[in-house]
């Protein structure tokens, strides 16, 4: 794309254009906000404004480009991390609106902004503002692009930029009359920021502000000359003398007479990347055996009542809240465009949702609204419908903070009636006011109140960037990249295997490796990149993959094809399957235990470089950090029962983590694997136990009953046509065996229990007894969500949030030889009424023993989700039996108790 640099004239601004250019944008112009002429020493939070005077030489006469420039009218008002413009135009952002807006104005043709931000969230999310205002894309190339020491010598070395220091602010270490005027390169070279930084903790890009620079010369892109000064003048602070600038008094361009016009080295960047993630999955190969609109919404919202498939709602103490399975009341099938038609869907899901939000929490005001949904699973039949739905999604949800998210499509007629959309999302009540406030209290939201008073735990953090960068893959549409609850919990969006400086996707650069085994490998270290951009307000940065809880893993249709070419004719119907299911697990497996490639920290400066020698190793845990992150060694080894003084060991059941995949037509963008992951802090996982129980297996009681459920004096109000079958058939039931692992975070906190339900021998599926299956399943979910050597579960019916259950919906076979044939069998109405039924007469179970009342009217969450194909793994090794059986159902059950989990963490982690 054509796109604007915002430059200051130092090496920052200057490499980030640099590699904008280098990435395939085009250069249009420059832009510049400098200092009015009488505030030439006041302070900027925004901009640099050392050396303005010769950045319109810099720009024209030595790069070669228009120069557009403004000078800084307003002040630094709003100073929270999150900007939103109030109205009056006093804040300093606003100069670079209006800057942006009068080139625009001029080159209609540009479509990107381009930056020098490396850490600062304040400068990158007001760019980031700005930019959407205008419609313009955010370019941030160095975001967390590396550590700040490779980073500088990335400027120095493949940037070949030549700086100098003009304006100093880290005494002792960096002094105005000794070091301005002085070369970068020089500076490094005699070691004096690495001594810095060592002894006082410097950066040594100075991202924290201990200087800034000028560029004198960038060969790959000042093409036309070098910049040479000629008389300077250094400027003390009047208040500080270990602060000053360096005023550029005189100057001049040299000429260069050779334009040299040679590529850069970083050129094919992109496809050495590739090469790097191709080369990891080829090394595991050996281990393979409108108002209308409206209108419309408005009148099928009214049908709400009649629904057969209503959503229900899930509330937790503390406010955490499921809302399950919004389907639109009725099916738009008199549409002959299908698009169209999701879209009316998606508008009366977005109604219903509307209404339901504002039942919330009456005694509360304001009301819940959508600011307060954290993460949102969105269905559709098919992909093609996403750009319209997309459109109105941004109207709901708007672009400030929004939740994260996952899409995928299911395939045409496998939703409800036949329906296109199906949504559900999880929401903290108070949320949205907490992120977009600045501490106030509102004394009728109690939820918020409270928020407020708790100075140990943020109740809800937000990770939005919507800049270009080599940090992580820009989200497709307006949601963020990760949401985390209460300090302790990670949602994270579903991450696919797109490169983030290109945002294309990765490619194979050899023949035996498949494009879904590279953009799998693409997607975990993506995940990996987010987590390590995490910031939870505590003294832990980042986060790591062996911190999930749970993890889904989608593979396309298309990946399963690649499959089909089989040589054993008489099993290709199970083989494809096998042979996809081990890639995968292969894959992810490889990628967990190397976190995706990423290195924790190491963009931050937190990751440990060598222990001192004064303090003793064994006093670190397995992340580098000195007590485990708690106050002292005492509180240490009594939190964590070592009394010995012995280093901590990783159990190898901490990296255990539990994936459950599933095989589904389509992905986001045509991709090929996508990965959804839930995730503990870092803060919890180094307080919090986080470990995988026992796989438990099962087959289905022949003694279990089901029909005991029904002695309850309860009423059937949950808008469903017909009560499903309550016969136990024994007969077929005992062919039905069950697998189940729970992935845990303390002691009653959180826990994502994943169980699988195969049919070994079952020659007719549909004479099951279904509701008892679903009923074991559970029991068996709560009863495997427990830590280590417990006996016994912290968790209950109360504790579930929501249940997630993916049967198989279609028959898959082989067509041709490299396509699949999928042919649709059931919509899983049937099958949601009787988990429905289900869920609710465990629950009024659990409260008429605990109560003696059958009230049960607070169900866990569920959805019911079709796939092609599904598959579990443990991550544990498992004797190879004959015949593992088909799998036919698959549930996750997520338990969570947040009120818990905080008293826990302030008691190992804050106290």
């Amino acid at each position: 794309m054509k796109f604007v640099a915002l430059l200051s004239g130092g090496k920052d601004s200057i490499y980030s254009t640099l590699k904008a250019i280098q990435n395939g944008h085009e250069l249009v112009c420059c832009a510049h906000l400098a200092p009015m002429q009488e505030n030439t020493e006041e302070e900027s939070y925004m901009y640099q404004t050392a050396g303005s005077e010769v950045v319109k030489t810099q720009v024209e006469e030595c790069i070669g480009v228009p120069f557009y420039m403004r000078e800084i009218h307003g002040q630094s008002k709003i100073k929270s991390l999150v900007y939103e413009n109030d109205g009056d135009g006093s804040d300093e952002v606003e100069d670079l609106y209006i800057l942006l807006e009068q080139i625009q104005a001029n080159h209609p043709e540009v479509e990107g902004v381009s930056s020098g931000a490396i850490l600062s969230t304040y400068q990158r999310t007001r760019i980031e503002h700005v930019c959407s205002r205008l419609n313009l894309t955010s370019l941030s190339y160095m975001w967390r692009m590396s550590s700040q020491r490779s980073l500088l010598d990335s400027i120095l070395d493949d940037g070949e930029i030549e700086a100098i220091l003009v304006r100093v602010a880290c005494p002792p270490g960096l002094m105005p009359y000794r070091h301005l005027g002085k070369s970068l390169r020089d500076l490094r070279h005699k070691g004096l920021l690495d001594h810095l930084k060592d002894k006082w903790g410097m950066h040594p890009a100075g991202e924290g502000g201990e200087y800034e620079t000028m560029v004198l010369d960038c060969p790959q892109l000042f093409k036309r000359g070098r910049l040479v000064m000629d008389e300077t003048e250094i400027i003390c602070d009047s208040n500080d003398d270990g602060v000053g600038i360096l005023k550029i008094v005189n100057w001049r361009v040299e000429k260069k007479n050779d334009i040299d016009e040679s590529t850069n080295n970083d050129a094919n960047e992109r496809t050495l990347i590739c090469c790097q993630i191709t080369e990891r999955v080829q090394a595991t190969n050996s281990s393979l055996p409108s108002t209308s609109d409206d209108g419309r919404a408005e009148n099928a919202t009214k049908c709400f009542l009649q629904s057969m498939h209503a959503p229900n709602v899930q509330m937790m103490r503390g406010g955490l809240c499921h809302i399950s399975a919004i389907l639109s009341p009725v099916s738009c099938n008199e549409e002959t465009n299908e698009a169209d038609a999701a879209v009316r869907e998606f508008l009366a899901v977005t109604q219903m949702l509307q209404q339901l939000l504002a039942n919330l929490f009456l005694g509360d005001v304001p009301k819940t609204s959508s600011h307060d949904i954290l993460y949102v699973h969105l269905y559709l039949s098919e992909m093609s419908h996403f750009a319209k739905i997309n459109q109105h999604y941004v109207q709901f949800f708007g672009t400030h903070l929004p939740p994260s998210r996952a899409c995928v499509a299911v395939g045409k007629g496998a939703l409800p009636g036949g329906r296109r959309v199906m949504m559900d999302c999880s929401l903290q009540r108070g949320s949205g006011g907490y992120l977009r406030s600045d501490g106030d209290s509102f004394d009728s939201d109690s939820y918020l109140n409270q928020a407020f008073q708790n100075k140990h735990h943020l109740l809800r953090k937000c990770l939005h960037v919507q800049s270009i960068s080599h940090w992580a893959p820009v989200c497709i549409g307006p949601y963020s990249q990760a949401n985390t609850l209460r300090s302790a919990l990670v949602f994270l969006a579903g991450m696919i295997g797109l490169v983030p400086e290109s945002m294309r996707f990765i490619e194979p650069t050899s023949s035996e490796v498949s494009s879904w085994e590279v953009q799998l490998c693409q997607s975990w270290k993506n995940a990996a990149a987010v987590l390590d951009g995490l910031d939870d307000g505590g003294r832990l940065m980042g986060g790591k993959l062996e911190d999930s809880l749970g993890a889904l893993v989608y593979v396309s249709q298309t990946a399963l094809e690649s499959f089909l070419d089989v040589d054993d004719t008489d099993n290709y119907e199970s083989v494809p399957w096998k042979r996809l299911w081990s890639r995968a697990d292969i894959i992810s497996r490889e990628s967990l235990s190397c976190n995706g490639g990423i290195v924790m920290g190491s963009v931050d400066g937190s990751a440990p470089d060598a222990q001192p020698s004064d303090v003793d190793p064994s006093l670190y845990d397995e992340d580098g950090v000195l007590y485990g992150g708690y106050e002292d060694e005492g509180t240490w080894r009594e939190m964590t029962g070592n009394t010995e003084n012995t280093t901590v060991e990783v159990s190898e059941q901490t990296l255990h983590v539990p994936l459950l995949m599933v095989c589904l037509p389509e992905l986001p963008a045509k991709a090929q694997a996508e990965v959804e992951l839930v995730c503990a802090t870092r803060r919890a996982a180094t307080c919090l136990e986080v470990c995988t129980g026992p796989i438990v297996t099962e087959t289905t009681s022949e003694g279990y009953d089901v029909s005991s459920l029904h002695n309850l004096d309860m009423p059937w109000n949950a808008g469903y046509d017909g009560t499903p079958s309550r016969t136990v058939s024994t007969e077929s039931n005992s062919n039905i065996s069950m697998s189940s692992v729970s992935r845990s975070m303390g002691s009653g906190c959180a826990s994502m229990s994943t169980v699988m339900a195969s049919c070994t021998s079952c020659p007719d599926a549909m004479n099951l007894d279904t509701e008892q299956v679903l009923s074991q399943m559970i029991d068996l979910a709560i009863k495997t969500a427990k830590k280590r050597y417990e006996d016994l579960t912290l968790f209950s019916m109360k504790d579930i949030l929501n249940v997630r259950l993916y049967y198989t919906a279609a028959s898959v076979s082989k067509l041709g030889a490299t396509k699949a044939n999928v042919q649709y069998l059931d919509d899983g109405s049937h099958l949601r009424s009787q988990l429905h039924s289900v869920l609710k007469l465990k629950s009024a179970m659990y409260y008429h023993e605990k109560h003696g009342s059958s009230d049960a009217s607070n169900i866990p969450a569920y959805t019911v989700v079709p796939v092609l194909g599904m598959h579990l793994s443990s991550g544990e090794e498992k004797p190879q039996v004959e015949n593992e059986g088909t799998p036919l159902l698959a549930m996750q059950v997520f338990m969570c108790d947040m009120l818990r989990t905080e008293a826990e963490l302030w008691i190992r982690y804050n106290r």
